[in-house]
């Protein structure tokens, strides 16, 4: 079985100078989790798009995999489509932004090659910050106030929070803490497709979960490690897999997720701040997500094989997980080569 894995910050889809360092090393570190646990499943060729102009750490040797290098937009395009026409499945990893990730779910849908993660739909509810928020809400989920920015729309109380509404990460994330900087950025364009959030207190954390048909199994509870910087944010790493978190209640913020959002399928993440009075749902990942770098040393579990399992049975997998110990992920810092 060929499986196609693209990310897309370090695969061809970004010329590697309009991207920043630490969104590289992270697109990195999680291409090189998932393909050391597809890897090591037998009968499994991973093929990978590769921009020659980055660096390429943790390449695998002796192992089934066929790295394809690509330096343009165009020869990206073209490997893409040629590859989604000969490999049999195809894991993409991709930002939300723009788009790009909706995309590349329907190319594969179109072209007939599995897609071993969530759907273009569940990629069109998700990918919109706004969109999710308001799916949650309709199923009694809490999740933080936000609404769509516009030129009527003055905040009663700062700081807030702006934020793209189909960015991923901590990508255009920025504290806004006086009228006059809400003029300010007005002023610009990025208030054209950004959302605007109170900045609530709590416990940065994320849910690695497997999702199927409106049910979930949840993988871990993991905190964020958020710094922030001339008012804006940066993801430094994370705690993979707490001890410390009520178990049960990760559970159930999962099973409520899958039901107010039933088109999740596979491996996604939920971004959430651990409250005084409980959760409350930022957003939600229809893709991998910095935490899987840490799962496999944190669970002892291979968590692609059990996306294959779903994927040939239908089936969330059974029985116990392992409770397993907590590992840090720290995001370096990688650069084009």
């Amino acid at each position: 079985m060929r499986i196609l894995l693209l990310e897309y910050v370090t695969g061809g889809g970004i010329d590697p100078a309009q991207s920043s360092a630490s969104l590289i090393a992270e697109g990195l570190l999680m291409r090189n989790a998932l393909l050391a646990d597809l890897a090591e499943i037998p009968g499994i060729t991973v093929v990978i798009l590769h921009d020659g102009r980055i660096d390429n750490p943790g390449r695998p040797h002796g192992h089934r995999v066929e790295y394809l290098p690509v330096s343009s937009a165009r020869a990206f395009e073209l490997a893409w489509r040629t590859q989604l026409a000969r490999c049999d499945a195809v894991w993409p990893i991709a930002p939300e932004t723009g788009g790009v990730l909706a995309r590349l779910c329907r190319d594969a849908e179109v072209s007939g090659c599995a897609l071993l993660t969530s759907s273009s739909a569940a990629v069109e509810v998700a990918g919109s910050k706004h969109q999710t928020i308001e799916a949650l809400c309709r199923s009694g989920i809490p999740a933080i106030s936000t609404r769509q920015a516009n030129p009527g729309l003055v905040p009663s109380a700062f700081p807030v929070v702006v934020k793209p509404d189909d960015g991923a990460g901590c990508d255009g994330l920025r504290i806004l803490g006086s009228a006059r900087e809400w003029r300010d950025w007005m002023a610009g364009t990025e208030w054209m497709n950004g959302i605007v959030q109170p900045l609530m207190a709590g416990d940065p954390r994320s849910v690695s979960a497997l999702f199927a048909r409106g049910r979930a199994r949840l993988l871990s509870c993991n905190r964020q490690a958020l710094r922030v910087t001339g008012g804006r944010f940066e993801l430094g790493g994370c705690a993979v897999n707490l001890p410390d978190t009520d178990r049960d209640d990760a559970e159930r913020l999962a099973a409520a997720v899958a039901t107010a959002i039933p088109e999740l399928w596979g491996y996604a993440g939920i971004d959430f701040l651990q409250t005084g009075t409980g959760p409350v749902v930022l957003e939600v990942n229809p893709r991998l997500t910095t935490s899987y770098v840490g799962l496999r040393m944190a669970l002892g579990i291979n968590v692609a094989a059990r996306v294959l399992d779903l994927w040939m049975t239908g089936e969330l997998p059974s029985g116990d997980l392992p409770r397993g110990k907590t590992v840090h992920v720290a995001i370096g810092d990688h650069h084009a080569g």
